[in-house]
């Protein structure tokens, strides 16, 4: 079933860019040209996951949207669209109790992930408050019956309530930020502000994370209150803190054992209270190490420390997650052989990338083999032929050669595609197609 997103923007071009772009990625969506109209719609009890709202327009602003939704249906998330001038009346937003707020312009890709986040944590906060898990059972909003995972769950559970500073690690794609929300969700704290440490110049990071006041620097013209501010009583969330640049790690170690930051240009401090759980796909031990990461800092951030598996060692948890992703549409066996066989360098961001391309170009009502991008049609072919080759226990000299036999046919005998394909350059692939005599079994 498809999830209801209601869209308030005057602007009638971009209001019809949003009904696209969410249409397009599967949700139905309620459009109206201002914020009356869509908490009419809300009021009345009409279908709403999600709402999305321009924060300056005629009449009712977001501002007061926002403050009807929380009150009349607390359940729903808000996300907030503002002009590069309004960033600071979106944080405040945040703080009151947006999810997240959007710059214009965005694009495509920040928008649906900002949508898809929003949704995950309804869906999430919905369900938890629905239902009492057992200590092992799944999180709300997880998919997972791998041991690893099951481990996850429980760690999860008992490290959110606590104010520790939590540590989460893993691959990219493998849903660290989704753990956040989960360690949020369960925290009973109100606000969650997202920081992603990658996004922001070095020059720019220090105003963002602790504020400035009205002349600090060139362009100040007004005073503005940072992150640490916006997520008083709530939680911070560092995305990909091994990026957070070295001159300002000891700013942040300050504000992290004193309870206090001190806004660009100004004297005094503020008292903040903050929960603080940080991400990375950086081995941080190496990082400290190296000199690049303060090792005291690494250990006020670490004080719990989350791992999150890549999906390749957890194969288990593929098939429930493709369904997931893959909705209302059913998946062909032979297509989920192949996304289990495929090892999923991308982890879950990839696995539902690689779903989302399937629905784009499939043209029938099922998820079949071809419709998959080739590299996983590829990594399932093979991994026919290893199954095949161990049942007929040949010798590992035989199965290479098939396999390579097997790789030129898919690229039609094109010997560089093949040696990229086989990680091998083309000397090589040609002193081995001379030494197992495969220049027979090519396409003419």
């Amino acid at each position: 079933m498809s999830e209801h997103i209601v869209v308030a923007e005057d602007d009638r071009e971009l209001r019809s860019f949003l009904t696209e772009v969410l249409e397009d990625a599967g949700y139905a969506v309620h459009a109206f040209g201002n914020a009356e109209m869509a908490l009419s719609h809300i009021a009345g009890g009409g279908p709403a996951d999600l709402v999305v709202t321009d924060l300056m327009m005629p009449g009712m602003r977001g501002r007061e949207l926002l403050a009807e939704v929380r009150q009349r249906r607390p359940a729903i998330n808000v996300i907030t669209i503002t002009a590069f001038g309004s960033i600071d009346s979106a944080i405040q937003l945040v703080k009151q109790g947006a999810f997240d707020y959007l710059t214009k312009p965005f694009g495509t890709d920040d928008f649906l992930g900002t949508v898809a986040r929003a949704l995950a944590e309804s869906r999430l906060r919905r369900e938890a408050e629905s239902s009492a898990a057992t200590a092992d059972s799944p999180i709300p909003g997880f998919v997972g019956a791998s041991r690893s995972m099951i481990d996850l769950f429980g760690l999860i559970r008992k490290a959110g309530p606590s104010q520790r500073s939590v540590l989460i690690t893993g691959e990219s794609g493998t849903g660290k930020e989704l753990v956040a929300r989960a360690l949020h969700a369960t925290s009973g704290r109100p606000g969650f502000v997202p920081l992603n440490c990658s996004a922001f110049p070095e020059n720019l990071l220090e105003s963002e994370l602790f504020g400035h006041e009205k002349g600090a620097f060139t362009g100040a013209e007004r005073s503005r209150i940072g992150l640490f501010e916006a997520a008083h009583g709530g939680t911070l969330f560092f995305d990909e803190v091994g990026d957070l640049p070295l001159t300002l790690q000891p700013k942040l170690l300050r504000a992290l054992e004193s309870g206090e930051v001190r806004r660009v240009g100004a004297t005094a401090s503020r008292a903040v209270d903050v929960r603080v759980i940080a991400a990375t796909n950086k081995d941080l031990d190496a990082e400290v190490g190296a000199g690049r990461f303060r090792e005291d800092l690494f250990w006020r951030l670490n004080v719990v420390n989350l791992h999150v598996p890549p999906l390749r060692d957890r194969t288990t948890d593929i098939p429930p997650l493709a369904v997931l992703f893959a909705g209302d549409r059913p998946i062909t066996p032979e297509a989920m052989s192949m996304l289990t066989a495929y090892p999923w360098p991308g982890n879950v961001r990839e696995l539902r990338n690689a779903l989302d391309r399937a629905f784009a170009l499939s043209t029938s009502t099922s998820v079949r083999p071809e419709d998959l991008p080739p590299r996983i049609q590829r990594s399932g072919q093979a991994a026919v032929i290893v199954a095949d080759a161990r049942r007929r226990q040949v010798s590992l000299r035989d199965l290479e050669r098939e396999y390579i036999i097997e790789i030129l046919r898919q690229v039609g005998g094109n010997k560089t595609r093949a040696a990229e394909i086989l990680g091998l350059d083309r000397k090589t692939l040609y002193r081995k197609l001379d030494e197992y005599g495969a220049e027979s079994g090519l396409p003419g």
